[in-house]
């Protein structure tokens, strides 16, 4: 190995490893804060190691406020979410896939439309609607807008799945007497297997991280979600920043997990319907 190639080595694992704890060194200093009392924060500052562990913030975030309410909301919303927007988008992407209909290209342009439209805009009207129905202050405010919202973006990503298929295996079911419906659940869903990973990945940590829909949508403490429902730890004057870390620690924890075990089919379930397209 030349000089010039053993610095360039060094440079990159140097860059590298500062990329690297940079971007660990939050987690770590919420892990710490988490495993500390206000009054160690307050005398040695934020920044210092915990001069005694206190595990039972983990135990005791369980027993302060309504973090159990909170927590079987957020488990609550995010199961029924992702089960309506699976099996919404599959009979949304089956015929836009293997089905021939009038106006097919322009329905499935109205789909791709709907990836277009920020909460932002629609948040208004959402409000006033939900409001005229009477679903305002419920749990089905959180739930039926995060269906409406994640169908779209599911039905393309499965569709781009689907083209892939051969339509061969479908003609010959078909001869065979088969049924659409029989045709996706026992031909075409078992090939998707990567595709529906990635999508109930990413709908249950963004319905399980939505901050803006239960801040708007629901004023009863008894049905908000852990993403709101951290804000009880502060109050008007001060705010119980080991309790705030540890149930940010503690709501973070399913995601992550979720995120870690499913990481290789979530990489190339988005990958390669990103090329099917």
């Amino acid at each position: 190995m030349t000089r010039s190639s053993l610095i360039r080595r060094i440079l990159v694992y140097a860059v590298m490893t500062c990329t690297a704890l940079l971007t660990i060194a939050p987690f770590l200093l919420i892990i710490s804060t988490s495993l500390k009392t206000t009054d160690e924060i307050n005398i040695y500052g934020p920044l210092s190691l915990p001069h005694v562990v206190h595990w039972d913030n983990y135990s005791r975030i369980w027993e302060v406020g309504k973090f159990l309410t909170y927590y079987k909301n957020s488990v609550i919303v995010t199961a029924v979410v992702v089960l309506f927007v699976i099996v919404f988008s599959l009979l949304g992407a089956y015929p836009f896939a293997y089905m021939k209909f009038r106006a097919k290209g322009i329905f499935f342009l109205i789909v791709l439309w709907g990836l277009t439209i920020p909460l932002d805009l629609i948040i208004i009207p959402l409000f006033n609607n939900l409001k005229s129905m009477g679903l305002l202050n419920t749990i089905w405010s959180l739930i039926l807008p995060q269906i409406a919202m994640s169908i779209p973006f599911a039905i393309f990503l499965l569709r781009g799945f689907m083209k892939d298929i051969p339509n061969a295996l479908l003609e010959s079911a078909r001869m065979d007497g088969s049924t659409e419906m029989k045709n996706l659940y026992y031909i075409i869903m078992p090939m998707l297997y990567a595709p529906l990973v990635s999508l109930i990945v990413f709908t249950a940590i963004g319905t399980w991280n939505n901050f803006m829909l239960p801040t708007i949508l629901i004023q009863n403490d008894h049905l908000r979600t852990l993403p709101v429902g951290l804000n009880y730890f502060q109050t008007k004057f001060t705010m119980n920043y080991p309790m705030i870390a540890t149930a940010a620690i503690v709501s973070a924890l399913p995601a992550a997990i979720t995120y870690i075990v499913f990481q290789r089919n979530i990489l190339s379930g988005a990958m390669v319907g990103a090329l099917k397209e």
